[in-house]
C-alpha cells in the first residue's frame, strides 16, 4: 500500500462508504494509486481503460462528437461519483464510449481494471453502489434524450438558463460554450438568445445571460 493512499483512505470512504468493506491486503494491491489531475487534460472516447476511476475531488464533463464534429455534453462526475461508462467498459472489455474533459483540478483513486473486476465479484456492497450508480446515469441520459428530441430549443436554453443561474440571476457562458452543452449549432443558440433578449426575458452582455424575467421564462421548460 502507497503512503499517499493510505493518507487518503478515510477520504476515500468517507466519499464511498461502499469501499469500506475492502480488506488491508486489496488495499495493498499493486498499481492503486491516488493521483492530481490538472484541468483541461483530455481522454479521448474510443480508448481501452487501464484503470477504474473514483473522483475524490473536482468535476470532470462527459461528452460525445458526432462524425460531423458537433459536441454535446452528457453529464458531469464530481467528488464522490464516478462514470457509469466506465464500468461498462470495463466489464465488458470494451471501448470507452465517450470523452472526458477535466474541468476544475481533480484528485481521483485509480484501480487497476483486473482488481475492479475482482472487487465487483468479491465485495457486494461495491457491487451495488456501481450498478445505483449506473441506474441513476441511464435516467439522466434519458431526460437529455427526451430534451433533444421532443423540447424547443427555446425550451432548452431556458432550461439551462434557470438551472446554473447563480443567485442574482448570472449565467457566466459564451454561445460557443452553451451549444456545446445543449449540442446545437452555435447560430442556432445566438438566433434563439437574441429573440429571448427582444422579449425582454434575458439581457446578453459579453460571457455572461442575465435572466430578467424568471417567471416568463418558465413558461418555456414545456415547450
Amino acid at each position: 500500500m502507497s503512503l499517499t493512499v493510505h493518507a487518503c483512505i478515510p477520504q476515500i470512504i468517507s466519499l464511498f462508504p461502499c469501499l469500506s468493506d475492502i480488506s488491508e491486503q486489496d488495499w495493498s494491491i499493486k498499481g492503486i494509486e491516488v493521483l492530481e489531475i490538472s484541468p483541461n487534460f483530455v481522454f479521448h472516447e474510443g480508448q481501452f481503460l487501464e484503470h477504474a476511476v473514483m473522483l475524490l475531488e473536482g468535476t470532470v464533463r462527459m461528452y460525445k462528437i458526432s462524425s460531423s464534429g458537433r459536441e454535446i455534453t452528457l453529464y458531469r462526475i464530481n467528488g464522490g461519483e464516478c462514470c457509469p461508462l466506465m464500468t461498462s467498459s470495463i466489464l465488458g472489455e470494451s471501448e470507452y464510449e465517450a470523452s472526458a474533459c477535466i474541468e476544475k483540478p481533480c484528485r481521483a483513486l485509480l484501480i487497476p481494471v483486473s482488481t475492479f473486476r475482482d472487487w465487483m465479484d468479491k465485495y457486494r456492497n461495491f457491487r451495488q453502489f456501481m450498478f445505483k450508480s449506473f441506474a441513476n446515469r441511464i435516467i439522466i441520459m434519458s431526460n437529455l434524450l427526451d430534451s433533444i428530441h421532443f423540447k424547443s430549443i427555446r425550451g432548452r436554453i431556458a432550461e439551462y438558463l434557470i438551472q446554473s443561474a447563480d443567485g442574482s440571476g448570472n449565467v457566466m457562458i459564451t454561445h460557443d460554450r452553451l451549444s456545446i452543452e445543449l449540442g446545437t449549432a452555435r447560430e442556432v443558440i445566438s438566433r434563439t438568445l437574441k429573440m429571448l433578449e427582444k422579449d425582454e426575458l434575458i439581457l446578453l452582455s459579453r460571457g455572461k445571460i442575465s435572466i430578467i424575467d424568471h417567471k416568463a421564462l418558465e413558461h418555456y421548460l414545456e415547450s
